[in-house]
């Protein structure tokens, strides 16, 4: 059970993941200790041509960055068959992450937005080489937790991967079902011959179908029976959706498809976040290639996300809480028309307390000066007329019955924490208002 090169040694229990060339072991290096991941092949990969076997060698040896999985040498084992020695994440793959009971609604915001930037710094460098990648998946997206707790996901897994240009088209078949973009699904899923070529608008279908599962837990796009029991269904969902839809479900077997534009309420992005990141899903969820985005619209549409600073803010008579997203070098002004748009309050009616205090601000001050907020010490907005309390979206899955028990559990003790946290801000808001 135990099998070693001239540097490494691994337990052939020590399974970090399992494809269909290959598998990954977590191994040590015989004289340092330091932990690795090494990738051996299996033997239907092994007859391939050696150029080929070596391309996912040759294609990491280009690349250079933090948010992909280091290669640190090529060895080779006793039958003289190479593998690959990599960097060794602790945190596991996003898909482990994504199956933990406490995220069977998706990841907390904060994570989320740590998952967006490391993709859209990770993809950036794959485009400035010039690499389509054609196996994006939460599966082939390793996560390294630091001293702090805090993460840094990688992406991994080069063996489909080529040089392609914007403008250059490809032929060949790679992906997982899932999440692979419908052209693609229709020649190599339901083996329909085609003469339809392919471009790296693949990797931004792959890219927004992993953001929507880790937004939400689940899957945008899946037939009444699941994606792979109902395969001619799947195909006509990804393929007929309507433009500006992000999600297609069939809750009914044999019935209609409802389409979604929206996240749905149990994912735990703030009402600020989806704004955002929805026309981005909509954009590279396209399944024409004409219509889709290209990587430097996602790319600027994601870079704009990720550069706004967060505003906590409680409105007090709706008892609800919003995050409020907006450019640090934007005016008080700006603010101000996101809270009314959010909230519902006009900006003459918008009345700000912070801190048991009246916060004074002019609309032609910096949001950069603006005071440090966070969930717990949020600006507390009161209007000057009656408003309706919204209170937390308490609206339920449609069909629980598909997420295991621990999941909803741990998305009520979530309500209740943030029951509790908006109890306390009632009460400092009404107690200051007084």
């Amino acid at each position: 059970m135990i099998a070693s090169t001239t540097s490494y040694l691994w337990s052939l229990q020590d399974v970090l993941g399992q494809g269909a060339t290959a598998s990954v072991y977590k191994a040590r290096n015989k004289r340092s200790g330091e932990l690795v991941a090494v990738k051996v092949f299996n033997a239907v990969s092994y007859n391939r041509p050696q150029e080929v076997q070596m391309s996912e060698f040759e294609m990491l040896r280009k690349l250079n960055h933090g948010n992909i999985v280091k290669l640190f040498t090529v060895e080779e084992l006793p039958s003289k068959q190479k593998v690959l020695i990599m960097e060794y994440c602790s945190g596991g793959s996003l898909l482990s992450l994504l199956e933990e009971p406490q995220h069977a609604f998706g990841l907390p915001e904060t994570e989320f937005l740590t998952v967006l930037q490391c993709i859209v710094q990770g993809m950036n460098h794959l485009r400035e080489n010039g690499v389509v990648h054609r196996d994006i998946k939460p599966g082939n997206i390793m996560r390294q937790v630091g001293d702090d707790g805090k993460s840094v996901y990688k992406l991994t897994d080069f063996g489909a991967a080529r040089e392609l240009e914007d403008g250059e088209k490809f032929m060949s078949i790679y992906g997982t079902e899932e999440y692979l973009h419908p052209d693609m699904y229709e020649r190599a899923v339901l083996r329909k011959p085609h003469h339809k070529s392919y471009g790296v608008s693949v990797d931004l279908w792959s890219i927004g179908v992993t953001l929507y599962h880790t937004a939400t837990g689940n899957l945008p796009f899946t037939p009444f029976e699941g994606p792979r029991r109902n395969k001619p269904i799947m195909y006509k969902i990804t393929a007929d959706k309507p433009i500006g839809a992000i999600a297609g479900v069939q809750r009914v077997k044999g019935g209609p498809i409802e389409w979604s534009y929206s996240l749905p309420h149990h994912c735990q992005l703030s009402q600020g976040l989806r704004a955002l990141l929805v026309p981005v899903l909509a954009g590279i969820l396209e399944a024409a290639q004409e219509r889709c985005w290209g990587f430097d619209q996602f790319f600027t549409a994601t870079t704009d996300v990720l550069q706004r600073q967060t505003v906590h803010l409680f409105s007090l008579q709706q008892a609800a809480a919003h995050f409020i997203y907006v450019h640090h070098y934007s005016t008080v002004s700006a603010f101000f028309e996101e809270v009314a748009s959010q909230t519902g309050i006009e900006l003459k009616l918008q009345h700000l307390l912070y801190l048991g205090h009246v916060l004074p601000l002019e609309g032609s001050m910096k949001v950069v000066n603006l005071p440090r907020t966070s969930p717990s010490q949020p600006f507390i907005v009161l209007s000057c007329t009656p408003e309706a309390n919204t209170s937390l979206p308490f609206k339920e899955r449609k069909s629980v019955l598909s997420v295991v028990i621990v999941g909803i559990i741990h998305q009520y003790l979530r309500i209740v924490q943030l029951l509790n946290l908006h109890r306390e801000l009632l009460l400092q808001g009404y107690y200051t208002y007084m």
